[in-house]
């Protein structure tokens, strides 16, 4: 038996050899009214292979309440973003962190240079100890040879890989008896679910998944001769971005935005897949019924609607609708609104959701985590792609990770998913999640284990400062229903 002191040693010893760079302060700030005294963490976790070898290290902040009773056994979220190759930047500055970058309007909008970050009040640190990650490739996290990318660069390794630092996360900082959830925004959506089966499979008790605005598979997203899926789910967040536009009739315009995108959505499935998937064998009355019905959704013109053989394309869509406006709108966020060269192509040179929202949030991210978290390095600190220098791999063809998360479900009842989802999304359209979370046949005694929540807002529905109180409050209550959880009625059973 090892005495205190031979022990004490050793676990310093291998503290030393797993967190050599880490950069630990204490902090205090005032959250909603109230002072609270946290230590950050942050520095880069080593991913090993089987034999121990590293493979790659990981970046993270984390945040963690001190002066707390019982403090080992509060709740603890990992999250991270998407991309695949996106930083955790967005959710760590727009919404969970104790600060957040300021945006310049109440919708969002960008604000002027320079830049700035300020106390965040709808933090979920009063809830919750709080884990950043930056998969490889993203932040300042990076595979340890170049040539070892490859094994992180893909659905399967991104997910072990990410499960692997929830894992060494839980051991080093001995948390494996706290309640423990996971958030993913975007492609997070296909890492959360991915590892909401792989965390089960290693013995990682999952209270909670929250899917923010996420991707969760290609057959309802992504087009292809013989597709219709795709035009027919992102119609829904058509209709709601004209509506926010006032490009509809005066009847459509008085009816409550919800209300145009569940009709919408019902027209999708009563109506305009069958008529999609009918072809060459469509009716001319039902044709023309379909021009009428589409025109009086999207705004758009019965000449339009005809010249695209009943199809809109997202990426034309973009330019269409505001054309005679002279505004092309916004892939992440259709309330955002920019400005073409040439107004006679049919799709838009940039993405003003995007062009206007990353340069606040890479300018404070830098400054923060230097000043205020103290983690000073001459690395670059990769926002979105530039750190992923070879092909995202997806062995199977159709990327689709919710078996993964039907089977998480089934295997641990206790578990349960938020979906956080914006009207205005047209990145991760709302109807196109609807349609993959309804097929993915969970039993139907677990159907209330996956809750949804719509705000009216984009794909980062926390730059709306309403939005983002509304979405803290509730990922907050979700997260103290679930620290405590328990199982839906009929799973168990009885004698």
């Amino acid at each position: 038996m090892l005495t205190l002191i031979a022990l004490a040693a050793l676990q310093s010893q291998t503290t030393t050899e797993v967190q050599p760079d880490w950069v630990r302060k204490d902090h205090q700030a005032t959250i909603g009214g109230k002072v609270l005294q946290y230590q950050t963490t942050a520095g880069l976790m080593p991913i090993r292979a089987h034999n121990g070898d590293v493979e790659g290290r990981i970046f993270f902040v984390s945040y963690r309440r001190t002066q707390t009773p019982g403090n080992s056994k509060r709740p603890i979220l990992f999250l991270f973003n998407g991309g695949p190759g996106s930083a955790s930047v967005w959710l760590h500055m727009g919404l969970a962190g104790p600060y957040r970058t300021k945006m310049g309007t109440p919708e969002g909008f960008m604000p002027p240079p320079p830049y700035q970050w300020i106390p965040n009040d709808e933090s979920l640190l009063p809830d919750t100890d709080i884990v950043t990650i930056d998969p490889v490739g993203t932040g300042y996290s990076y595979p340890e040879k170049p040539e070892l990318g490859a094994k992180f660069w893909s659905v399967d390794g991104d997910i072990s890989s990410v499960g692997e630092f929830i894992r060494s996360y839980l051991t080093t900082e001995n948390r494996w008896l706290s309640p423990i959830f996971v958030m993913g925004e975007s492609y997070g959506g296909i890492r959360g679910a991915g590892l909401a089966s792989w965390l089960h499979g290693h013995g990682v008790g999952l209270n909670g998944l929250i899917l923010v605005s996420p991707y969760l598979g290609t057959i309802a997203q992504d087009g292809g001769k013989g597709n219709e899926a795709p035009y027919a789910f992102n119609l829904p967040t058509y209709a709601t971005s004209a509506w926010y536009h006032k490009k509809l009739s005066p009847s459509q315009q008085r009816k409550p935005l919800d209300q145009i995108y569940r009709e919408s959505l019902d027209f999708v499935y009563d109506e305009y897949l069958p008529v999609l998937e009918r072809g060459s064998r469509l009716s001319e009355s039902k044709r023309r019924a379909t021009l009428d019905s589409l025109q009086s959704i999207t705004g758009l013109s019965k000449q339009y609607l005809e010249d695209t053989n009943l199809r809109i394309s997202d990426n034309h869509w973009y330019k269409e609708l505001m054309r005679k406006d002279r505004y092309v709108m916004g892939r992440y966020d259709s309330r955002f609104v920019g400005f073409d060269r040439v107004w006679n192509t049919d799709s838009p040179d940039n993405d003003p959701s995007y062009s206007q929202v990353s340069p606040p949030f890479t300018s404070t991210i830098n400054d923060y985590l230097n000043n205020e978290i103290g983690y000073r390095t001459t690395k670059r600190y990769y926002i979105l792609g530039e750190g992923i220098t070879g092909p995202w791999k997806n062995p199977d063809g159709i990327l689709d990770e919710s078996e993964s998360l039907r089977v998480a479900l089934s295997e641990n009842p206790y578990t349960k998913v938020m979906v956080a989802m914006g009207y205005y999304d047209l990145a991760c359209p709302m109807g196109s999640v609807d349609q993959v979370l309804d097929k993915m046949e969970l039993d139907r005694r677990l159907k209330d284990n996956i809750v949804r929540h719509r705000y009216p807002a984009g794909h980062m529905i926390y730059l709306d400062d309403t939005c983002r109180r509304n979405l803290s409050s509730d990922i907050a209550s979700f997260i103290r229903q679930q620290s405590s959880p328990t199982l839906p009625a009929g799973v168990l059973r009885k004698n």
